[in-house]
């Protein structure tokens, strides 16, 4: 008897559970988004560039649940460019909010991270390679 309530309140229980699913405009379900962003490197500017002549430009996709991503504060850097070259070359960028203050709302985009100038960290080099990490 005891078996038979178990496996009542069980299939009861079960059955009281709904999943919810979030969907599009369109009504096609789609996976939740995470609070955690997610950036993607869409493309880089150039794959050659003149010391002290031209400028990359790093674009990066983002994704965010949250909208959290950015600071009001103009102080505050919340991007780096690394030059791989020499771990000690760290570009700092500032991020403004891509949400308004107080809400917790997706958000995406592309954002340019722009490296004005490049050099040569050996001057009797007249040409390096290098590659950038952005975190």
């Amino acid at each position: 008897m005891k078996s038979v309530l178990y496996i009542s309140v069980a299939v009861l229980l079960f059955m009281a559970c709904e999943q919810t699913t979030i969907t599009n405009i369109d009504n096609n379900p789609v996976d939740p988004i995470s609070d955690i962003p997610n950036i993607e490197l869409e493309s880089v500017s150039a794959s050659t560039v003149q010391e002290f002549a031209d400028s990359l430009v790093f674009s990066i996709k983002y994704i965010d649940g949250n909208g959290d991503l950015g600071s009001e504060n103009p102080d505050e850097h919340s991007i780096e460019l690394v030059d791989n070259r020499d771990l000690s070359l760290i570009f700092t960028y500032h991020l403004s909010p891509r949400a308004p203050a107080g809400t917790d709302i997706t958000v995406q985009g592309t954002i340019d991270i722009i490296l004005n100038n490049t050099i040569l960290l050996d001057a009797n080099n007249t040409s390096e390679t290098t590659t950038f990490s952005i975190r």
